[in-house]
């Protein structure tokens, strides 16, 4: 009887360890932190993981985790804007609201390499390409950094953009598009986190290359919401045919992220003066984004 009460004692409580093992998130060789198919996002990075950044105006430098999708949508509200953007009613040039939409995928591949696609605008290209969009495609690659998504990131991209700056009416097949080689380095903290990019882009259709630095610093009351700072300088390196043509633009502005998990919420609100260029004029218009991300 003894021997009996033993045995079921012991059954119980493997039954027991095995049920919650199962139910552990991080046990399953789907769900593990390290596994190949690695979902959940590990205990000590609650900002979400390097894979991510608190805007849409900065490439990530680390690698979205193996086999993983990652979804980002977002919507970008100018005022004023060219009468090339998704604005509604009767305005003139550049003094209409304008509000362009966003959708783009990032899929994990093995060692360390992201490819996505989608279509992006703020920080992009002012031009009217089927309805005011600009589709791309891209090559990202996680150079070094902790798995863990802390301490120092450093990454590379290179990505096409259907619409290239040398034909502003981005009309579909006269346009050949443009190709953007980029480096990342970001420093992570569950605390805080900054990050600097460097972006050289090159104009198919024309002579016309540009550069540009993109910079954010965020500040994490607690770990998993931020605020802080973000902007985007571009010039003109090569200038395209038809004379000089305004230095470039700069976006800037506050921006906030929330980030649960494999959940992520950002905003974006500042200025910008992307398409508001009046020959030698450079004017400022006021930008408004709001982004979300999911990785399933």
């Amino acid at each position: 009887m003894r021997a009996l009460l033993t045995m079921s004692t012991a059954l119980a409580i493997g039954v027991v360890s095995a049920g919650l093992a199962y139910g552990d998130p991080t046990s399953g060789p789907d769900n593990s932190a390290t596994s190949t198919f690695a979902r959940e996002t590990p205990a000590d990075d609650p900002t979400g993981g390097a894979y991510t950044t608190p805007t849409l105006l900065f490439t990530p430098a680390a690698a979205v985790p193996t086999w993983n999708v990652r979804v980002i949508t977002s919507v970008d509200i100018q005022g004023p804007t060219p009468v090339d953007k998704l604005a509604g009613g009767a305005c003139g040039a550049n003094n209409c609201v304008g509000a362009e939409p966003g959708i783009g995928g990032e899929l994990g591949l093995p060692g360390g390499f992201t490819f996505a696609a989608g279509t992006v605008w703020v920080g992009g290209d002012p031009v009217n390409y089927r309805g005011g969009v600009s589709p791309y495609f891209q090559l990202r690659y996680h150079i070094s950094g902790d798995k863990t998504g802390q301490n120092l990131q450093l990454g590379a991209s290179l990505t096409y953009k259907f619409v290239g700056f040398g034909n502003n009416q981005g009309m579909p097949g006269q346009d050949p598009g443009e190709m953007e080689a980029a480096f990342q380095a970001q420093y992570r903290k569950a605390a805080y986190e900054v990050g600097v990019e460097g972006v050289v882009g090159k104009d198919f259709a024309t002579v016309a290359a540009d550069g540009e630095v993109h910079a954010y610093a965020l500040y994490r009351p607690v770990p998993r919401f931020g605020i802080g700072v973000a902007t985007q300088l571009r010039i003109a390196i090569v200038q395209p045919p038809g004379g000089p043509q305004p230095f470039g633009d700069i976006i800037g502005g506050g921006i906030a992220s929330y980030t649960y998990g494999r959940w992520q919420l950002g905003f974006l609100g500042g200025e910008s003066t992307v398409g508001l260029a009046t020959g030698s004029t450079v004017h400022a218009g006021a930008l408004f984004e709001f982004f979300a991300t999911a990785r399933i």
